[in-house]
């Protein structure tokens, strides 16, 4: 197999990935940017590399996006403490790229880059810049000829939060399944998040030099740390939240918004108004200027009792209902203003982070299409609930 999945992946897999995102760019404007950051990547990585304290060591963390990139936070705070290393943190998605920031003092340098497209010679190229001690992946996005020449060097690595998703096909296929064995085993460790997990890997693994670890998740501490830093800030003025009902719909997609705004527009129709007054604080997944006129759009054609303001423009508040949130970044702090949250993805892309409203011990509703284990343990345990029984409800 060792053979067969080189070529596979260098000959088949990659070009033809790279063919169709280069393709889907001339539509997709966040394909568009990534391309177009990694055209001088090596000049600007070049350069960047001598800002870091030459007495330290070099740490690699590889986030595939922001969601990543927020639970890679506590594990910097951490080797922070030491004042041993500077960090590198890559990311493949321009989300995570245009919008991850530090939110703590650190004390060691950092830079922040793209990862370039895993071909060989980039990858080498890649890693003589930075020269990293060791490579922390979060979660998954591993990249094979990424790997493979840090298993060449002796760098080591390690994937933490990593989740044997027995729900998900590629988890069952023995295809896949065969595949992710023969990525893994060029990870030094494996940090896994419960027990459970553990034995997945290490039937999966049998045979190989890999290391399971049980690490717990790191976002439950990224969620405690970021819940405390937000009890201080005040995102939106008090006097427009007294004495009403707050509904905040975090990471929403427009399949999302089709369920959400129907009920929106009937409870503030139903002749309740002082006794049901709702404030629904609305983060869209993605808040390009298209999206946000879009939803005002859908909102000023379809729903006759629903008033929006953007965020941007609370100055000018005057009885909307409905505040839709045009920037990114402050949607963990949003929840602390909820009586219920609704996280999106769960009819379109994949579920969203439902523990972050859950942390703040509130109700959590969500789309059942494509739960993921979290909301699952939300449900049993009686914090959340799919929007299925929420809009028949009302």
């Amino acid at each position: 197999m060792k053979y067969f999945w080189t070529i596979v992946y260098n000959f088949l897999f990659l070009p033809v990935f790279w063919l169709g995102a280069r393709l889907l760019s001339i539509f997709n404007n966040k394909l568009k940017a990534g391309f177009k950051a990694r055209k001088d990547l090596f000049k600007y990585l070049n350069t960047k590399i001598h800002t870091l304290d030459a007495g330290k060591k070099n740490i690699l963390i590889h986030c595939a996006s922001l969601g990543e990139f927020e639970q890679a936070k506590p594990i910097i705070d951490e080797l922070d403490k030491s004042e041993k290393y500077n960090f590198v943190i890559t990311f493949f998605s321009p989300s995570g790229f245009n919008h991850s920031k530090i939110d703590t003092p650190l004390r060691s340098k950092i830079i922040k880059t793209y990862l370039p497209f895993d071909t060989p010679p980039a990858m080498k190229k890649f890693i003589d810049i930075i020269n990293p001690s060791a490579v922390i992946f979060i979660k998954y996005d591993l990249w094979m000829n990424f790997l493979k020449e840090l298993n060449v060097r002796n760098i080591y690595s390690i994937v933490i939060n990593s989740a044997f998703d027995t729900r998900r096909f590629k988890w069952r296929f023995p295809v896949s399944l065969s595949y992710k064995k023969f990525i893994y085993q060029f990870v030094d460790a494996i940090g896994v998040t419960d027990e459970e997990d553990r034995l997945h890997f290490r039937r999966l693994m049998k045979g190989t030099n890999s290391e399971i670890l049980v690490f717990g998740d790191t976002k439950y501490e990224r969620i405690s740390k970021a819940k405390e830093i937000s009890q201080d800030k005040a995102l939106i003025n008090g006097n427009i939240l007294t004495d009403k009902n707050v509904f905040v719909v975090g990471s929403s997609w427009d399949k999302d918004d089709d369920v959400i705004f129907p009920v929106i527009d009937k409870i503030s129709s139903n002749g309740l108004s002082e006794e049901l007054s709702l404030v629904t604080i609305l983060a869209p997944h993605e808040p390009t200027e298209d999206t946000l006129e879009q939803i005002e759009y859908d909102i000023h054609e379809k729903f006759q009792h629903i008033k929006s303001i953007r965020y941007s423009e609370l100055n000018k508040y005057h009885g909307e209902n409905l505040i839709i949130i045009d920037c990114i970044g402050i949607l963990m702090g949003l929840y602390k203003y909820a009586d219920v949250a609704f996280v999106g993805g769960g009819y379109q892309t994949g579920m969203h982070n439902v523990l972050e409203p859950a942390g703040y011990g509130i109700p959590v509703l969500f789309g059942d299409e494509k739960l993921s284990e979290d909301a699952e343990h939300l449900i049993k345990n009686g914090g959340g609930n799919s929007s299925r029984g929420f809009t028949r409800a009302v």
